[in-house]
């Protein structure tokens, strides 16, 4: 009896079977859906920030020119700008010189604000803590099985025909002797992560994940965003702008997979027993949709 059971815990370990319905499909594209969400965000405000950072360099860097090396660049944007406000004193005026004093105190100012972005926590906030989220909700996500990809190709593998290969010839090369074979105790490395199919990214699980489980979600997904995309096409047609994007070759609707097949219990052809295998914390670690948010709106037409 012992071995049996220990077989038996050994091989729930191995393999995870989710509930195959409806319920737990929605659950997790909810749950995807604000994972992809928030990592838009941030990322968004992190170009927002990094801009800001450019411009505070680059106006920093001119001051310093002004400065140090004397330059008389800032004269140009100051006699215009004394002309456009007392064109009766400065109307005949070819060149005005600032105060000397005034590109000092500039430059005092924008280098204080400087210290004070990475000295009050903006910069670990707004810039460094969207480089971390999407590792630690991985870090996390690992214990259910599950990676957030937010993996894009590269850019070169975006356009079908590039010059650089006919400009910059890369050699040949010769293959080397064969590998030595690896000790049977040594852990097989790990595959390499393909770039995500979604622009935005897309939750992709363990291969311990009941594959019926996996394709079938997959399938609910795509669904659900050809319905999303056809929505935001028929938004975009409603104005002449967006009529003429919607014709443009990069927003072609994509072609469309496989129907979706109607998903029940029963499905994975086991019965119940597709249901007796199911932990019990998978249902209880989704999370569940709010109503009024529009998250459970978006989600609710694809039923």
């Amino acid at each position: 009896m012992a071995p049996t059971s220990r077989n038996q815990r050994q091989q729930s370990r191995a393999s995870f079977h989710p509930s195959n319905d409806t319920a737990t499909y929605r659950d997790l594209l909810l749950f995807e859906e604000r994972l992809k969400t928030n990592a838009a965000q941030l990322q968004r405000r992190k170009s927002r920030y990094q801009l800001f950072l450019f411009h505070l360099l680059i106006a920093i860097a001119f001051l310093l020119s002004e400065v140090l090396l004397q330059t008389s660049f800032l004269d140009i944007p100051y006699t215009n700008l004394l002309r456009k406000v007392l064109p009766d004193v400065y109307g005949g005026v070819e060149s005005s010189k600032p105060h000397p004093y005034f590109a000092s105190g500039l430059l005092f100012v924008l280098v204080t604000a400087l210290l004070l972005f990475f000295a009050s926590g903006m910069y670990a906030e707004k810039i460094a803590y969207a480089n971390r989220y999407v590792p630690h909700a991985n870090k996390a996500l690992r214990n259910f099985n599950m990676y957030l990809n937010v993996r894009r190709p590269p850019l070169r593998s975006t356009f079908s025909i590039s010059p650089f290969p006919f400009i910059f010839h890369r050699p040949t090369q010769s293959r080397g002797p064969s590998p030595t074979p690896r000790p049977s105790n040594a852990p097989a490395p790990m595959a390499p992560i393909p770039p995500a199919n979604n622009p935005r990214g897309e939750l992709i699980f363990s291969s311990r994940v009941d594959r019926g489980f996996r394709e079938s979600y997959e399938r609910y997904r795509a669904a659900f965003e050809r319905k999303r995309d056809r929505r935001e096409r028929d938004e975009r047609d409603k104005t002449w702008t967006g009529r003429i994007a919607n014709k443009m070759p990069w927003n072609r609707p994509p072609d469309a997979p496989p129907a979706l097949v109607a998903l029940s219990r029963t499905a994975s052809g086991r019965g119940r027993g597709s249901v007796v295998g199911t932990p019990l914390g998978s249902r209880r670690s989704s999370p569940m949709p709010r109503p009024g948010t529009r998250d459970s709106a978006a989600v609710r037409t694809i039923d």
